[in-house]
């Protein structure tokens, strides 16, 4: 803005470098953005689809300056999460919606269930980081199962983030079916989110949203 002064009259500017975000990594940024924004491939946050951007997907959580958004889309569905009777010793239980709400951790969630088996035993984790859209390869990897308390988010603001996801040509997220989540419940049960329920609201109704984890007709 004008740059320094100096005592001779001249000026000193630096150009100026616009703020995004790395991909996959938490660098403040998100701070800048808010929950139903688009999330672009430049790291950029929007509230409308732009010339010259590639929109990715919709913000959906913003915590300590750090945002995670999901896909205007299921990138899969009707797929099972996995390891059915298999307790992961490393993933924390959530037998109390309470609890599950504040969890926000997908990405060590998600690094747990795929470091317990492969792809044929948690097929829904690893669909997830196995995906990257055409716009941002280089992601690959970086996509993850949502947490519970994500998706707690997106059903508190599920009419913000419907229409970003309108705005990028997606459908109704009644039409999403049931939504795994990366929080586990127990050795045979996990946190899903269901759009379309009639009792639609997800762990902050008090009501225990949770399934088999080989049950075959839910999305990521």
């Amino acid at each position: 803005d004008g740059g320094l002064k100096c005592p001779f009259g001249e000026y000193w500017a630096c150009p100026k470098v616009e703020e995004k975000a790395i991909l996959g990594q938490c660098t403040g940024y998100a701070k800048n953005c808010k929950v139903g924004d688009i999330l672009n491939s430049d790291g950029t946050c929007t509230t409308d689809k732009e010339t010259g951007k590639e929109p990715l997907g919709v913000v959906i959580v913003i915590k300590d300056s750090c945002g995670w958004a999901m896909t205007a889309e299921s990138i899969k569905s009707e797929i099972k999460w996995g390891g059915y009777g298999t307790d992961i010793p490393s993933l924390p239980n959530y037998t109390d919606w309470r609890d599950a709400a504040k969890d926000f951790d997908a990405a060590g969630n998600t690094r747990k269930i795929i470091q317990t088996g492969n792809s044929g035993t948690y097929p829904a984790a690893w669909a997830a980081v196995n995906y990257a859209p055409d716009a941002a390869p280089e992601t690959k990897g970086k996509w993850v199962l949502p947490s519970a308390g994500m998706l707690n988010s997106l059903y508190a603001n599920s009419e913000a983030i419907q229409n970003a996801i309108y705005k990028l040509g997606g459908s109704q997220l009644a039409n999403a079916g049931h939504i795994w989540s990366s929080s586990e419940y127990g050795e045979s049960s996990t946190w899903y989110h269901c759009p379309n329920s009639p009792n639609s609201g997800f762990l902050s109704t008090g009501a225990k949203y949770e399934t088999e984890k080989y049950h075959d007709g839910y999305n990521i």
